[in-house]
């Protein structure tokens, strides 16, 4: 069914690229975008009847997973299937999938990365979600990072996920969720294959200030339209200063990449062993 074929029955229905940061509409994935309807407007039998038509039979989803889904994707579930303990939502989208590509067998060994994992489940062709419940046990990002990038070597496709945090079963579980969903949707096109909010906050929340300062594409273009300067202050960047660290990363001598620091700073003003400067040039290059 095609979109302008819903619309001329749900008058109200929407089409966007990202989630909607509104618990008053029902949304659902829809060929890789999200459709929306206004949930005052529907009675509760419309709204199991666009359920039926939006959830795939295809999932197989065992009936908590659904709930998990009704609740987080499809807002038709008031509560959530637990209110123990704390909980994290894994989102995850694959890329590069080939006909050949065994779903269900990947979903399995996915899900086995994750220590106390609940369900994993596909809201659509690509995308899903995995909840996670706290326990002591857990791998680091490097380590975790590690073992998905040989999952995908594997299986011969990408994949692309966003570490959600940690959080208790109370009525912010959703709002919390729906927040990362927004933000995993706004970052997971920046060439990273493993998100969390440490690593995208800086990204997420100054890109709107960043899009509408006049000064700020001006530096840019002064300063780093040179892909080896780019280079040379991510290096800075990602060692938080440390020459060292940033000269091996580059595979440079030190004496070298303090020549290019200063030759930099004599053009620019901004000294990158300064971490004001630095964090201002980061902006400027990401």
């Amino acid at each position: 069914m095609e979109f302008n074929e819903i619309k001329s029955i749900y008058s109200d229905a929407q089409l966007t690229d990202l989630p909607l940061e509104n618990t008053n509409f029902i949304s659902f994935p829809f060929k890789n975008k999200w459709i929306h309807f206004e949930k005052s407007t529907k009675t509760s039998s419309e709204i199991e009847l666009l359920n039926l038509l939006f959830v795939s039979k295809k999932t197989n989803l065992s009936s908590v997973a659904l709930k998990w889904q009704n609740y987080l994707i499809n807002g038709v579930e008031p509560s959530p299937p637990t209110l123990d303990s704390e909980f994290r939502i894994i989102q995850f989208i694959i890329l590069k999938k080939d006909s050949y590509f065994e779903k269900k067998t990947w979903l399995s060994a996915f899900k086995s990365i994750f220590s106390n994992s609940k369900e994993a489940f596909f809201t659509n062709e690509t995308s899903g979600l995995l909840i996670q419940k706290k326990s002591d046990e857990k791998l680091t990002f490097a380590e975790l990072s590690g073992i998905i990038q040989t999952l995908d070597d594997d299986f011969s496709i990408k994949t692309i996920c966003y570490i959600g945090q940690f959080w208790p079963i109370n009525k912010e579980f959703k709002s919390i969720f729906e927040e990362e969903q927004f933000i995993f949707e706004k970052q997971k096109n920046k060439g990273k294959s493993l998100l969390s909010l440490p690593i995208v906050a800086l990204h997420h929340y100054t890109s709107e200030s960043l899009d509408k300062s006049i000064l700020m594409p001006i530096l840019k273009k002064k300063y780093t339209t040179q892909p080896e300067l780019k280079e040379l202050i991510l290096a800075m960047w990602h060692s938080q200063g440390n020459i060292s660290l940033a000269a091996k990363s580059l595979y440079v001598h030190r004496n070298t990449l303090q020549y290019r620091i200063e030759r930099f700073c004599d053009t620019s003003g901004l000294s990158l062993r300064n971490m004001d400067d630095l964090l201002l040039c980061y902006l400027l290059v990401f």
